[in-house]
């Protein structure tokens, strides 16, 4: 991983993540972040496969883009498009608080690596990217994010997401 002179970028475990936190920093310029519609596949084509988006509309987080990996790692197509009706299961309830802080900080946002409480997937540990994008350039309309699983013991353990400066 290349050194970026970025404090946040350090804390990005996953080379994948790390291509991705590159993308979004080189399309957002001055803002807050990219609008959704400049990231097409030709940016993102190396690391595709753990990306993902999230729409805020209105109180609630609509799933957009799933890459490959997150699917395999869902194992199962969402329920329902929202986050709201995955609220009860534990996974997509703490997804949901990292999304909010994301949002409500305006700041790309870090999590893990950690072990990861999917039921069936607890011999995994998984680090999070969460980017903001905008669509006006003032207001958190979307996420980018990403995904990244290892073996359960392959890193060292964060215990709260980073916010980048």
């Amino acid at each position: 991983m290349e050194d970026t002179g970025d404090n946040f970028a350090r804390a990005i475990a996953s080379d994948k993540l790390l291509v991705i936190y590159g993308v979004w920093k080189e399309l957002r310029g001055g803002r807050i972040g990219p609008r959704r519609s400049e990231l097409t596949p030709s940016h993102l084509r190396r690391a595709t496969p753990w990306a993902f988006t999230v729409d805020l509309i209105g109180d609630d987080f609509r799933f957009g883009f799933a890459g490959d990996r997150l699917m395999q790692f869902l194992e199962t197509r969402c329920a329902t498009p929202n986050l709201s009706g995955l609220r009860e299961i534990a996974f997509f309830a703490a997804a949901e608080k990292l999304f909010r802080r994301c949002v409500e900080t305006r700041k790309p946002l870090v999590s893990g690596p950690k072990p990861t409480f999917y039921r069936g997937k607890e011999h995994l540990e998984r680090q999070v990217l969460l980017l903001p994008l905008s669509d006006d350039g003032l207001d958190v309309t979307g996420l980018l994010g990403a995904f990244d699983t290892w073996q359960l013991g392959t890193n060292r353990h964060t215990v709260s997401p980073l916010l980048a400066d």
